[in-house]
């Protein structure tokens, strides 16, 4: 499962919370946006559960000498899904797996198996 960077996890923890179904739904404002891509050389691309939304030579700071840096909005809503101890998360149909997490939705971490990270688009 793909890797995600710091502020993806903290930009989670720093929003509100809501009780769906019996799971806790991580609800991420549609105009998060960060900027993929380091200067000198430069090759931003969005991960999943993001939509370019511009492109650019400088974007946020340092400009690019090749390539151009992504401007990248959060289409998605998180979804932790698997509650500990035994997490084995699985996403719904429609959801796209994003990745794995040690903790589940409730931030109490898993002693066997993983929460599973789901995201649904956000129309």
């Amino acid at each position: 499962m793909k890797n995600f960077p710091k502020w993806f996890f903290s930009t989670i923890l720093t929003t509100s919370m809501f009780l769906i179904s019996g799971y806790f739904c991580l609800v991420i404002a549609s105009d998060t946006c960060v900027w993929e891509g380091k200067a000198p050389i430069c090759s931003g691309k969005c991960s999943p559960g993001f939509t370019l939304v511009e492109r650019d030579k400088k974007g946020d700071g340092k400009k690019c000498t090749t390539g151009t840096k992504a401007r990248c909005c959060l289409t998605t809503k998180i979804i932790i899904r698997g509650n500990a101890p035994f997490c084995n998360g699985k996403c719904k149909v429609g959801e796209e797996r994003l990745g794995d997490s040690e903790y589940g939705p409730k931030g109490k971490k898993c002693t066997t198996g993983s929460a599973a990270i789901c995201g649904l688009t956000v129309n």
